[in-house]
């Protein structure tokens, strides 16, 4: 379960966010994650919620953007939508190709109030 790690590491980057000697506290985290990205979103958010107690952010909760996937054929050009990975190109059948989008996870903002 990497999920765990990441919300260990979506917490230590929070947590650096907030001044130190401050009585900040972080309510939101935003994040995008890719559905390519093999990030299991409820395994996500269930391993934040446990590790985020007893912590600047522990009533902090997490926006999450879902970013499509998508692929560009390496054959044909044809760009399309990819929610899994061995999906062939639907213009010419084949399996060459370039994601572009799809595979990300990021931090875009972290929400901090004092």
């Amino acid at each position: 379960m990497h999920e765990l790690s990441i919300a260990h590491s979506i917490l230590s980057i929070a947590e650096n966010a907030v001044p130190e000697n401050s009585k900040a506290f972080v309510t939101s985290v935003g994040l995008q994650i890719g559905e390519l990205s093999g990030i299991e979103i409820e395994s996500l958010e269930f391993a934040f919620s446990v590790i985020k107690a007893d912590t600047l952010l522990q009533n902090a909760e997490l926006d999450i953007q879902i970013i499509k996937g998508e692929a560009e054929c390496s054959e044909c050009k044809t760009i399309f939508s990819l929610s899994s990975y061995g999906t062939c190109c639907p213009q010419c059948k084949s399996y060459s190709m370039k994601i572009l989008n799809g595979r990300e996870m990021r931090v875009l903002n972290i929400v901090v109030d004092e």
